[in-house]
């Protein structure tokens, strides 16, 4: 064992959508626009589509996320920047400014608050059979200035230094254990999507752990590791301040929005038997002073759908994000995030939602004997084209220490440091009478490749590792 320990993560999709319009300065694969209402209205009434934040094609059902992963990556290579936006022109931000713009503006602002490794940095020594506890003791503990240093990782009693790879592992393990449906700091919402919500009632004891959450996201944004972190899309847009409108019920509860969508549009009498009151699974609310004894009437119907809304979106969850906020805001200072919108938000924390082999192939680098045309990386490649996405996830994951990929792909895969580090195959060699493994570095996202002799025992190694390496098999 060593600094490379990682275990299997998963992908999720998410939605995109920004509200702003403007045309791409190059041609880029066609997407099908609405010709009916301008987007911020649809937004407002069903957000639950993808836009993409460069040139503001739409993707709806019928686009594959696939589909939509290519589009985007050809967008952030080809720049469709808008002339009268010029990349590096950073003045009058808001959150209508091209998506390009505002994250190279984050990217140069976080630089300047960063504290030079050279300078001093964080060693966090962790115990994997504590491993949530020692590792809110560190962070529960550290000043704003301790948090923009850069953390060296060390799993007591295991070899190796961090370079980056264990920091982008501890960050994936740790937000794992958090939304552990066992661990109960989350709930999920009643969505299409896999997301989850603060529960309907919090332990006060478990606020420091919702600190801990948002320090967790600021530091993930700050380093740029992707990290899955499925929270709702109305706590992204409470963090960035962005207007929270009826049509975001959907993203926690798409039956309530479909109920008192039918209480706005139909007469209620003798079908709506409601109090001003919610009950909850565990408690009870009541929506406004007395409103336990009274009836909802055709007369007063918005005004229960109004505190209704505001209730669910802002109320109920008050008390976890002020906590959360209050964690992410000591790593990313306000004034650097609210110009984006939730969407851009979530795609810059937790990276593409899809992993595409052609991007990976054309980002890959080989040492020593190997190339694209030598028979084992032939093979390689060949094996992963039959992999699933969770699969592809797996081994990305121990590669790189990170499940997920950064929003530019393949292409943006770095150190810790900021140096350059695509994945790397390399050869090693193979053993017929031992168990041969591929090893991975993920420091360097690094894969050492055993020269096996067929194609069958190859992907056998692979499937190996995959399936073993949480106990540390095939790392360094």
């Amino acid at each position: 064992m060593g600094c490379c320990i990682s275990k299997p993560g998963r992908t999720q999709s998410i939605h995109i959508s920004i509200p702003q319009s403007r045309g791409p300065t190059q041609e880029i694969p066609e997407l099908p626009r609405s010709s009916t209402l301008p987007h911020r209205a649809r937004a407002n009434e069903n957000p639950t589509y993808f836009i993409c934040p460069y040139c503001l094609g739409e993707f709806r059902e019928s686009i594959t996320l696939q589909g939509f992963t290519d589009h985007l990556l050809f967008c952030i290579r080809n720049g469709p920047i808008s002339n009268s936006a010029p990349k590096k022109q950073f003045s009058h931000l808001s959150k209508e400014s091209p998506y390009i713009t505002k994250i190279e503006w984050f990217r140069d602002q976080i630089n300047g608050i960063r504290i030079p490794w050279q300078s001093e940095s964080m060693k966090l020594i962790i115990q994997r059979d504590n491993f949530l506890i020692t590792s809110m003791a560190h962070l529960l503990t550290y000043t704003i200035q301790d948090l923009h240093k850069e953390f060296q990782i060390t799993f007591e009693g295991e070899l190796g230094m961090d370079a980056g790879g264990v920091l982008r592992e501890w960050l994936t393990l740790l937000m794992k254990t958090l939304f552990s449906t066992d661990h109960g700091l989350f709930q999920f919402t009643n969505s299409k999507c896999l997301s989850y919500t603060f529960p309907d009632v919090i332990d006060k004891a478990r606020s420091d752990e919702y600190v801990f959450m948002g320090k967790l996201m600021g530091k993930a944004l700050f380093e740029n590791i992707p990290i899955n972190c499925q929270l709702s899309r109305i706590i992204f847009k409470h963090i960035v301040e962005e207007e929270i409108v009826l049509g975001d019920l959907t993203f926690v509860d798409e039956d309530l929005y479909r109920s008192l969508i039918f209480i706005r549009e139909n007469p209620i009498e003798d079908v709506f038997f409601e109090t001003f009151q919610v009950q909850k699974p565990k408690d009870k609310f009541i929506l406004k002073e007395g409103g336990e004894n009274e009836k909802v009437t055709e007369e007063s119907k918005q005004e229960y759908i109004d505190l209704r809304f505001r209730f669910e979106t802002q109320d109920l969850i008050k008390q976890g994000l002020e906590l959360i906020m209050q964690g992410f805001y000591s790593v990313i200072p306000k004034p650097l995030i609210i110009f984006f919108t939730a969407e851009e938000l979530e795609l810059a924390l937790c990276g593409l939602p899809y992993i595409d082999i052609q991007d990976w192939q054309e980002f890959t680098e080989y040492r020593d004997e190997f190339s694209v045309n030598h028979q084992d990386v032939k093979w390689f490649w060949e094996i992963i084209e039959s992999f699933t996405q969770e699969q592809l996830s797996d081994l990305l994951m121990f590669v790189t220490g990170t499940p997920r990929l950064p929003v530019e792909g393949f292409s943006s895969l770095r150190t810790i440091r900021g140096d350059a580090a695509r994945f790397t195959l390399e050869p090693m060699n193979y053993e017929e009478n031992k168990l041969t493994l591929p090893r991975a570095h993920t420091c360097f996202n690094r894969l050492d490749l055993p020269r096996y002799p067929s194609k069958e025992i190859m992907e056998k190694g692979l499937l190996y590792v995959l399936n073993n390496h949480a106990l540390g098999f095939g790392n360094e």
